[in-house]
């Protein structure tokens, strides 16, 4: 008997307490199942504003100069005095680099002591033709006196009163005068023609003098304008022949910027210059906004261009900007009417932002118009919609799980 009792009892105690915690299962109070809540997100929103703005485009192109010139030497000679610096800025008529004019001025006085010789010529020429003139007079007279001596001579000997010999004579004496005033007559006639070449050898003469003079002036280098210095080529003791690139400089009152415009853009900014409206752009040097406008468009695509040039004239304190430097260029594009500017960050996709409604996203499908410049560049992006209205509030923050119906709160609003 003890040992059933032994066996049976740590049966009774398993029992007593599986039913012990059944009963304190069944009686526990039972708490209700949590309900998940809903998340709501922080996001940052943006006011549709319609507005006349203008888009902007942004380009890249190069300052440059119309009027950049390379001045040379025009005869050898060595650089005597060099005044000119690369980057200077200069006056028009600055004198920027003298060469040794010992040799020209020598060659000058030849050519002048040439042309005052000829010159000398001349008055002698036409002295000696006066002179002429006054001794076929005379020959002429000589001439008729002798003829009347033959006549006379001839009559004589005819009535036996003179000689042969004197006839002869009398002969001799007409034809030798005939001679002379042939011979006179002859110099009177040539004094045309040698006058006219005595007066085209002054003239050449005169030529070779000018030129001379002209090579002296050019032996200094002066400003042709007012410009600033990009390469000085020589030092002072070079010896320099003619051709040899002395100095290259820009003028400073033609200083301009060209940038390509891509076809699609052209027709907006033809039809803004054919009629006369002002097409402004900016670019941005040391930190400073520098304004532009739009002066023309080039007349021809290079071969591998994928639009036309276009020429900006640069408004301000052109000889600040150096020739070559490729700078950013914004272009402001003819204004647009009921447009609205979004921050790049509220753009989902190609075209669609979210709606803020009753604190829920709805997705707009929306029409994208150009870029804009609202501070920093490529932040803001024009738009126009038929399905949003004025102070709509548009998501303007990228939230990675945005979609349709989801609830929002909007934390701060973006201007």
């Amino acid at each position: 008997m003890k040992t059933i009792l032994r066996i049976l009892l740590p049966v009774i105690v398993v029992a007593l307490g599986v039913a012990g915690f059944a009963l304190l299962k069944s009686n526990a109070p039972v708490d209700p199942p949590l309900e998940p809540s809903a998340r709501v997100w922080s996001v940052t929103a943006v006011s549709v504003e319609y507005k006349h703005l203008s888009p902007t485009l942004r380009l890249y192109g190069r300052v440059e100069s119309p009027r950049e010139t390379r001045l040379r030497s025009a005869v050898p000679a060595d650089v005597k005095e060099l005044t000119a610096l690369s980057g200077r800025v200069v006056s028009k008529g600055e004198l920027l680099l003298r060469l040794d004019d010992h040799d020209l001025k020598l060659m000058l006085r030849q050519r002048n002591a040439e042309v005052a010789d000829i010159k000398a010529q001349i008055e002698s020429e036409k002295k000696r033709h006066g002179s002429d003139l006054t001794a076929l007079k005379h020959e002429h007279a000589l001439y008729d006196l002798a003829e009347r001596v033959l006549k006379r001579a001839e009559r004589l000997a005819q009535s036996q009163a003179g000689t042969q010999a004197r006839v002869d004579e009398a002969q001799r004496a007409l034809r030798l005068q005939a001679l002379a005033l042939t011979s006179r007559q002859r110099a009177v006639s040539d004094h045309t023609p040698r006058l006219a070449q005595l007066d085209a050898r002054l003239n050449k003469s005169k030529a070779v003098r000018d030129q001379v003079h002209r090579d002296l002036q050019r032996s200094e280098l002066t400003a042709p304008f007012d410009g600033r210095i990009t390469a000085v080529h020589v030092s002072p003791g070079d010896r320099v022949r003619p051709g040899d690139r002395l100095i290259d400089l820009f003028d400073t009152n033609f200083v301009e910027l060209r940038a390509q415009i891509p076809n699609r853009y052209l027709p907006t900014l033809r039809q803004a210059l054919n009629h006369g409206n002002p097409v402004t752009a900016t670019i941005e040097l040391n930190g400073n906004a520098i304004q532009l406008e739009l002066d023309r468009l080039a007349g021809k695509i290079e071969r591998g261009q994928g639009g036309v040039d276009a020429f900006f004239n640069i408004i301000g304190e052109k000889h600040l900007i150096e020739l070559g430097r490729t700078v950013s260029v914004f272009v402001d594009l003819p204004e647009e009417a009921n447009v609205f500017a979004l921050p790049a960050t509220a753009v989902y996709g190609a075209n669609n932002v979210y709606r803020i409604q009753d604190n829920r996203l709805s997705m707009v499908q929306i029409e994208r118009v150009g870029d804009y410049r609202n501070g920093q560049w490529g932040s803001w992006i024009l738009f126009r919609s038929e399905n949003l209205s004025e102070g709509d509030m548009i998501l303007a923050n990228q939230l990675p799980n945005a979609v349709e119906g989801l609830k929002v709160d909007i934390l701060t609003q973006t201007d």
